[in-house]
């Protein structure tokens, strides 16, 4: 089981918290665009592109998710530490056993099947979110909320400003 955000503070290195946001997604038109520009415009000076890029992805991801499988993305957080940001995804879903296992191995073990059958050519393009969460943030976890469950990921910034 992934552990909670809770946990996920006490375990990396984030020093203390410096800033919150928390933004309502339901009324949004396009949440993925309004999205990729909110969390690029609260990382911008924090840390380097290539980690502002990582927190874009997991964090479309976890949207994606929330509008796919869980009825719709409630709520998007970003919480701020000195050493760190800590997104959220707060859905309506109640489900919080979707954890991926294995990742690496099943993939390739995909990759390969998908090759031999169809001559090489690619894996779909979804299932696998949780996967991209998993390699790309630090950690992440899912916690029951009042309106369904949150899925946090962590992120220790290279460069953040203390």
């Amino acid at each position: 089981m992934p552990p909670t955000a809770a946990d996920l503070i006490r375990e990396l290195p984030l020093g203390p918290l410096v800033d919150h946001h928390a933004f309502a997604l339901t009324a949004r038109e396009e949440p993925l665009v309004w999205a990729r520009k909110m969390v690029r415009r609260v990382l911008t000076g924090r840390t380097d592109q290539g980690r502002i890029d990582d927190a874009v992805l997991v964090v479309i991801e976890l949207l994606t998710n929330a509008i796919r499988h869980a009825g719709g993305p409630v709520c998007l957080t970003l919480d701020l530490y000195e050493k760190g940001v800590i997104v959220g995804v707060v859905d309506r879903g109640r489900d919080t056993t979707a954890i991926p296992t294995a990742p690496d191995s099943l993939l390739a073990g995909l990759q390969d099947e998908v090759s031999a059958t169809t001559g090489g050519a690619d894996l779909s393009e979804s299932g696998r979110g949780l996967f991209l969460v998993d390699a790309f943030a630090n950690g992440w976890g899912v916690d029951p909320a009042h309106e369904g469950k949150v899925v946090t990921a962590a992120f220790c910034l290279a460069g953040s400003a203390a």
